[in-house]
């Protein structure tokens, strides 16, 4: 079954590029992506510091101790690992950076956990905001409406997850004992089932306490993370010569929100994300698939290159304060 949505998802994919593709003049795009100018390029870059601020704000606001500053340099490094390796690499990289700050393991590996929690629930609730917003402001969508109904609830179970985790002191007791007697069968000299409890309900009432102070700013500055990511890409649209006006701007913003969940497949979703919204975009708009291809070209490379760029050389001026420490 699995096999067969696999070959039924490259099928759909195939046929969208291919439907892509057909209609696109690549002299053009590359006259759109080397023709930005100066104050362009410098726009995009206060926009990205921007989206980068926001992306680091629930590691800033869950960890204790943590500058705003240091949680923008562990997002933009973590964040070019998980480009170029397989995770858990990035949760490696990001536990180690907090350790050489002197951040307890507690406070570091509970802030990452509800960070990284917060951040999937607002991006599975994207399709739904999407949706109301093109509702509202035109009109009703079916396959609006069917992504926002099948990620909404994929962002409710996990919502109610975490509030459950949250409150569920016995539970975290439960599962401590059950994983150290797990562990101890394998590894005979680990720590008993007692110590096990004691870290799991300590970490659970810990993680309860930061959500109580800071889980709410720390949820709503995901959700405006959405509305920013989707402005950027518009932005970007515009800078290669895309007529932003009201209906065109609504349908370009909103489809990408629909379809940001596709953000979490690797590279960020790159070409399966492209082709949908493009389709979509150029169905619905007068907007050529030649502009679309050029200023998603352009979102790519300020949102996904450009990081990875300064995410590697922020990981290599870690390192070697970190080893003269």
């Amino acid at each position: 079954m699995v096999q067969l949505a696999r070959l039924v998802v490259i099928a759909v994919v195939a046929w969208l590029l291919l439907r892509l593709l057909r209609g696109i003049d690549w002299s053009e795009v590359g006259y759109a992506l080397t023709h930005l100018s100066a104050w362009q390029i410098a726009v995009l870059l206060v926009v990205i510091l921007f989206r980068r601020a926001i992306l680091a704000a629930p590691l800033a606001l869950l960890i204790a101790g943590l500058s705003y500053l240091k949680a923008m340099i562990s997002d933009v490094a973590a964040a070019s690992i998980a480009t170029i390796a397989p995770s858990p690499g990035d949760v490696v990289l990001r536990l180690a950076m907090l350790r050489s700050w002197g951040i307890d393991n507690t406070d570091a590996a509970s802030g990452l956990t509800l960070s990284t929690t917060i951040f999937y629930i607002a991006r599975l609730a994207a399709p739904v905001m999407g949706f109301v917003i093109f509702w509202a402001t035109r009109d009703f969508s079916a396959p609006f409406a069917w992504a926002a109904l099948v990620f909404g609830a994929a962002a409710v179970v996990l919502l109610v997850g975490l509030l459950y985790a949250l409150r569920a002191e016995r539970t975290a007791a439960t599962i401590g004992r059950l994983l150290g007697r797990l562990i101890r069968r394998v590894r005979p000299s680990s720590p008993g089932p007692a110590v096990w409890e004691e870290r799991l309900v300590s970490f659970q009432s810990h993680s309860a306490g930061r959500m109580q102070q800071r889980g709410l700013l720390a949820i709503l500055s995901q959700l405006l993370l959405v509305g920013v990511e989707a402005g950027v890409l518009v932005l970007c649209l515009g800078f290669v010569g895309v007529k932003l006006d009201g209906p065109t701007v609504t349908v370009m913003f909103c489809s990408f929100m629909v379809l940001y969940p596709l953000t979490g497949l690797p590279l960020m979703g790159a070409g399966i994300l492209d082709a949908t919204y493009a389709a979509f975009v150029s169905d619905h708009t007068a907007v050529e698939a030649t502009d679309l291809v050029a200023g998603l070209l352009v979102w790519r490379v300020a949102i996904q290159f450009l990081p990875v760029v300064v995410g590697l050389l922020t990981i290599m001026v870690w390192q070697r304060f970190t080893r003269n420490g």
